[in-house]
């Protein structure tokens, strides 16, 4: 091999593994061996290179940027080789054991042997992915809706929120101002080609849906035209529109998504999952200025209850955690507001949401049950610090109608959390 190239492949290398998210240890170990063969075999025909060319001889023309593979950074980037490394020898173990217990299964297989094995796994991969395909063309869109936002959750959009809070900050943020957002992130989506793969619309359909009014709220330099008339149409299948919120069919959104996920650009598939979160944005503002919209936007409920009687607390509760006492003692900088955003919404979910919420309409109870929850995400390690330093940042800076209400009140509040029964649930999740 000529040393320009092991060269750049040996840079290559070392870029893929910052990539690397393989949760088998073994990967790793096996990377950093062949990342060791390539580096020793490339500084030995180099050396050879450089003594011949002292010499008069020259072996090839270097087919490499010089600046960018002498920059040691390049190589150690986010130092994640070495905290890998670092991590599979802290109990000491040498590499030839590590080995062994990553590979004892065929430790004493021959070669072909391996070659065996490992046609017979190709084989059962190519089966599993028929099926699994087969599985999702079959599965009930209800799968897709009940697992939509842990997938979602797998994309950072903290972007799409920071985006978000800048625009609002910018004006008075209005009902409006919410609709023509909510009309205009739509809008940009679809110019994406996100509906690209969606079937396309009847002309029954195409002139039965709102479009004049979703129209009416784009800007005034948009230029209509057939094709996006079309697009709308294609998503509007997935949104039903209840008094100008869009409801999100995530039964069905999700199904779609499922099916034809591989077809989409990255940048495509990260926007499929963050109009979703820039609609929910938009309508929890629309709920907080008029909260009569709740009822579209509330957990379904099985008992019949208005879903607004769940959508209520989980607006409050993540009104309360929106506050700097949240952040000073979050114990991980994970726990965001958006991960504590989702837990709220699955708690509210759970099968421990009508003690919640019984408990949250009884008089004076709501700031007791923020406590209840505070001491729950105590104990699962969410939050770090002593009950009484907690319990006096929370009251410090939550506005409470009941002076009695001290910090040490609601430290004692957090003790009595601990005891709910919901608790477990709260620990599992946030271990899960």
């Amino acid at each position: 091999m000529k040393f320009c190239t092991r060269v750049n492949k040996y840079h290559e290398s070392r870029v893929i593994y910052e990539c690397l998210k393989e949760d088998n240890p073994a990967v790793y170990l096996l990377f950093g061996l062949c990342n060791y063969i390539a580096g020793k075999d490339t500084v030995d025909q180099g050396r050879q290179i450089l003594e011949d060319l002292k010499n008069g001889k020259l072996h090839e023309i270097p087919d490499y940027n010089v600046k960018e593979v002498t920059k040691l950074e390049n190589y150690t980037r986010t130092g994640k080789l070495k905290y890998d490394m670092t991590e599979l020898a802290k109990d000491g173990i040498e590499i030839g054991e590590l080995l062994y217990m990553a590979f004892k299964g065929i430790w004493h297989k021959t070669t072909k042997d391996l070659n065996s094995i490992i046609d017979e796994n190709t084989l059962a991969i190519i089966e599993l992915i028929l099926n699994i395909d087969a599985a999702m063309q079959e599965a009930d869109p209800s799968v897709f809706e009940a697992c939509f936002h842990q997938l979602m959750n797998q994309y950072d959009l903290t972007e799409t929120e920071e985006q978000y809070l800048a625009e609002k900050n910018k004006r008075k943020v209005t009902m409006e101002w919410l609709q023509e957002k909510q009309e205009q992130e739509l809008q940009k989506v679809m110019e994406m080609g996100i509906m690209d793969h969606a079937d396309k619309p009847s002309n029954q359909y195409l002139e039965s849906v709102d479009y004049e009014y979703h129209k009416s709220l784009l800007s005034c330099d948009f230029e209509d035209d057939i094709e996006y008339k079309k697009a709308y149409a294609k998503i509007r299948y997935f949104f039903n529109r209840k008094d100008n919120l869009l409801i999100s069919k995530l039964d069905e959104y999700g199904k779609y998504i499922a099916l034809n996920f591989y077809k989409f650009r990255p940048e495509q598939q990260k926007a499929l999952f963050a109009i979703i979160k820039k609609l929910e944005l938009i309508q929890a503002d629309m709920v907080r200025l008029n909260p009569e919209l709740g009822k579209y936007l509330g957990i379904s409920n099985d008992e019949g209850i208005e879903g607004s009687r769940y959508f209520a607390i989980y607006i409050n509760l993540l009104k309360m955690f929106e506050k700097p006492w949240f952040k000073e003692f979050s114990s991980d900088k994970k726990y965001s507001l958006k991960w504590i955003e989702q837990f709220l919404n699955d708690l509210m979910r759970s099968e421990w949401r009508d003690e919640i919420a019984d408990e949250w309409y009884k008089p004076d109870m709501k700031k007791t049950v923020l406590g209840y929850i505070i001491g729950c995400l105590i104990t699962a390690g969410v939050l770090e610090g002593s009950d009484s330093s907690i319990g006096s940042a929370v009251v410090k800076h939550i506005k409470f109608d009941d002076k009695a209400i001290m910090g040490k009140t609601m430290a004692i509040n957090f003790g009595k959390g601990r005891k709910k029964g919901y608790c477990d649930w709260i620990c599992d999740y946030v271990k899960h």
